[in-house]
């Protein structure tokens, strides 16, 4: 066999590897259970072609002494969210998990901090500042779960980003992440939803 003949061979393994990989993920993409999440902040970053983005959820700061499940988590432990659907079909996180759950729709990432607030000095609803500071257990639990970087056009990042700084009366701004959670939990970003427009990112 010539140089050119095992390039040749090599260069169709990668075409195929590739080819295999862009389909599982469609595959996992479109038979996983679809969620959305509310999005707090988008932080457009310039890259060489579009915008490299931070998208900012509820799910990477998490009380886990208001949620149920377990607690005690170190850094880059894997953690699981089981999260439950609201009657504005926005999904929320309602108990942690260290190990895989049997049963319910969850996402699964990785601890990336692990703190105790003993005493806080606003009120958690109001956000008014106290007269003096009251004692709390909270655990709070950073993490992160690949849904945190989104890359887009440049018009398309400084749109969101735009988008996101209004507010309507209630304080919403109206742009929701649309997911996609297959049953390993790891989540793929299939798009937005903005004002309840669907805007799906094409695979091809």
């Amino acid at each position: 066999m010539t140089a050119l003949s095992r390039l040749g061979l090599i260069a169709l393994a990668m075409t195929a590897f590739l080819g295999f990989m862009v389909i599982d993920h469609a595959n996992a993409r479109a038979s996983g259970t679809e969620i959305v999440l509310d999005v707090r902040g988008y932080d457009p970053r310039d890259i060489f072609l579009g915008h490299f983005s931070l998208i900012r959820t509820d799910l990477q700061q998490l009380d886990a002494s208001e949620l149920d499940g377990d607690d005690s988590f170190e850094r880059g432990d894997p953690i699981y969210v089981v999260l439950e659907r609201g009657d504005d079909d926005s999904w929320a996180p309602v108990s942690l998990h260290a190990t895989r759950p049997d049963s319910g729709v969850f996402i699964h990432g990785f601890v990336g901090s692990r703190y105790t607030i003993e005493q806080e000095w606003t009120d958690p609803e109001t956000g008014e500042p106290l007269a003096e500071a009251r004692r709390v257990n909270r655990i709070q639990i950073h993490a992160s779960f690949n849904i945190e970087r989104y890359y887009a056009s440049r018009e398309m990042a400084l749109d969101f980003d735009r988008r996101l700084r209004s507010f309507d009366e209630d304080g919403n701004n109206g742009v929701r992440l649309i997911l996609s959670l297959p049953p390993s939990g790891d989540a793929i970003i299939k798009g937005f939803e903005i004002d309840g427009v669907r805007r799906i990112d094409r695979l091809w």
